[in-house]
């Protein structure tokens, strides 16, 4: 089973859609894949199911020890489950920041009685418990980066949380690369971008992926309607982008 972080400290990246459409790409290629929502926001889970996450058991009753990870999850479709999040773990650096909560995650995956060939984890955008739990459980991080917003001091943090975490685990965390999302090629703002980006892969020993993903209206749409992007819309660009990228996922990390 292998576990990805989507993470990046910097919001509207199309962190939380590199998350979605990354665990159903690779559902479709035939994978059984969880994907576990650890952003109080809960904006995976409200991507794909029709209740409001506050009222089913979520991730915060995985952390708070009232449910085992296998009592939570959800089918959204064959061979795809989700682990929803809630606003409830807004208080999560509060309330489980103690000795010993660093493998929270970790240790709930273990329990695990489904066999996954990957979970995908969409982080919330800081570096707190939630986000730690998350790098511990991990085996890669993948960083989504969107023209609009980039920041290489937030690269740097990353760099450093997860070298703490390489430490503190007895493990290396490789970064799989970073994704550009949002992009428009025709832009000289993006090709500038590329320029800062390959100096910030540097920093976190990787590169970037070679496919880059196109802003496209669909994406939100698919969103609304609660369905994937691949079933939504097969034939739009930002989906071939999409698969691409997956393909390309996969041959890096060698499944």
């Amino acid at each position: 089973m292998k576990i990805i972080s989507v993470s990046n400290i910097k919001g509207g990246v199309g962190k939380t859609t590199t998350a979605a459409v990354l665990a159903v790409g690779l559902a479709e290629k035939g994978y059984k894949v969880l994907m576990v929502d650890s952003d109080p926001q809960a904006n995976l889970s409200m991507c794909f199911m029709q209740e409001q996450p506050d009222e089913i058991p979520s991730l915060y009753h995985v952390y708070s020890e009232q449910k085992h990870i296998e009592d939570v999850k959800t089918r959204i479709k064959d061979r795809l489950d989700i682990v929803p999040g809630d606003f409830s773990l807004c208080n999560a650096d509060i309330q489980f920041f103690k000795a010993g909560r660093l493998r929270m995650l970790q240790r709930a995956f273990k329990r695990l009685k489904t066999g996954y060939d990957f979970v995908v984890i969409d982080t919330p955008p800081n570096m707190g418990i939630l986000s730690l739990n998350a790098f511990f459980a991990s085996n890669y991080v993948i960083v989504p980066a969107a023209v609009d917003s980039f920041s290489l001091k937030g690269i740097r943090l990353l760099k450093e949380t997860i070298d703490d975490v390489s430490e503190e685990a007895e493990k290396e965390l490789p970064v799989a690369g970073i994704l550009l999302t949002k992009y428009n090629s025709r832009t000289k703002v993006s090709k500038l971008l590329e320029k800062s980006l390959n100096s910030a892969a540097t920093l976190l020993d990787t590169e970037l992926f070679k496919n880059r993903i196109r802003q496209a209206v669909v994406v939100q749409e698919s969103q609304i309607a609660k369905e994937d992007l691949f079933s939504y819309s097969p034939n739009a660009k930002v989906a071939e982008d999409y698969k691409g990228f997956i393909d390309e996922f996969l041959e890096r990390t060698g499944a």
